[in-house]
């Protein structure tokens, strides 16, 4: 005689629905929406999270403050995103550990450090509406670091949209963050490259040698080491320049897509004076009136307003 089939089913565990990011912020501006995609910020947190906590998601400045409130304001009632509409039946059948409480929910661990009491009491030294004169803002930057490892200062600018420029080359009177390593192309280097020892930081060539290099654009290039005559990395006097890198000389660019810089002006650990002498020669590169807003911040720091005047 057979066993006894058991007709219990067990029923299907329902799966959560994933989140298409894409699809959400089409009603916000290009790089507001990225911004808040990259963070991982669904609309139902958002319109839970402090005006504090919106502008220290990278790339999220005032102005984009001031969109978000306007769509997506703190008495607003959104849907979660990645879960079907909640009605009377399924709240009554639903099971315990299916229900999700909606609040501002970092997308990972990093996202949990940014209200800290550390980083609390750095905002809290900070006025948020106000533009700080430079050597007031570097002392603010070094009052609120909160890093245990040497952090590194960086300028962030917004540039105006028409006629900005997009590359700016100059050298720094200070040392601005790690020193570069900087090589010069040789039959003998073309070999080490081949071998997939890359130990540079900048690579600089004469005319003569990039037919040779590139067959090895698709190594150099996603690394952005990759020779161009655009970046000043191409030139009839390859020694020359390198000891102009070597110096010190670098190239800050823009975003590809929106008329943002972010630019390493130091370390937390520099003395004010050799802080502020990168910071003037970044703004006379940039040129003030290509400039509508300079913010100061250190790693993981609140952002500092500059006065451009």
């Amino acid at each position: 005689m057979g066993k006894r089939k058991d007709s219990t089913t067990v029923a299907p565990k329902k799966q959560k629905s994933m989140t298409i990011w894409e699809e959400l912020y089409t009603d916000l501006t290009p790089n507001v929406a990225e911004a808040l995609r990259l963070a991982r910020v669904k609309p139902e947190q958002l319109v839970n999270m402090t005006d504090g906590d919106i502008t220290a998601i990278q790339g999220i400045f005032d102005n984009g403050l001031e969109e978000i409130r306007s769509k997506y304001s703190p008495d607003m009632t959104v849907a979660p995103s990645d879960s079907a509409p909640v009605t009377a039946d399924s709240a009554a059948t639903a099971p315990a550990e299916a229900v999700e409480i909606v609040g501002p929910r970092p997308a990972n661990k990093r996202h949990d450090f940014k209200n800290g009491k550390a980083i609390r009491a750095a905002k809290s030294k900070v006025d948020p509406q106000k533009k700080y004169e430079l050597s007031e803002a570097i002392k603010l930057v070094k009052s609120g670091n909160i890093t245990k490892f040497v952090s590194t200062v960086t300028l962030h600018l917004n540039l105006v949209t028409k006629d900005a420029p997009t590359r700016v080359e100059l050298t720094f009177p200070h040392m601005a963050g790690a020193a570069k390593r900087v090589a010069i192309v040789t039959d003998e280097l073309l070999k080490d490259i081949e071998k997939g020892k890359i130990e540079f930081d900048i690579l600089v060539t004469s005319p003569a040698f990039m037919p040779k290099l590139a067959k090895f654009a698709k190594v150099l290039g996603p690394k952005g080491l990759m020779p161009s005559p655009k970046a000043g990395t191409v030139t009839p006097d390859p020694e020359k320049k390198a000891k102009e890198f070597e110096a010190g000389k670098t190239v800050v660019k823009a975003e590809a897509k929106f008329p943002l810089m972010h630019v390493t002006v130091g370390k937390i650990n520099q003395a004010d004076a050799e802080l502020i002498a990168n910071i003037k020669a970044l703004l006379d590169a940039v040129k003030l009136k290509n400039v509508t807003k300079a913010t100061l911040a250190s790693t993981m720091s609140p952002g500092i307003k500059l006065q451009l005047n």
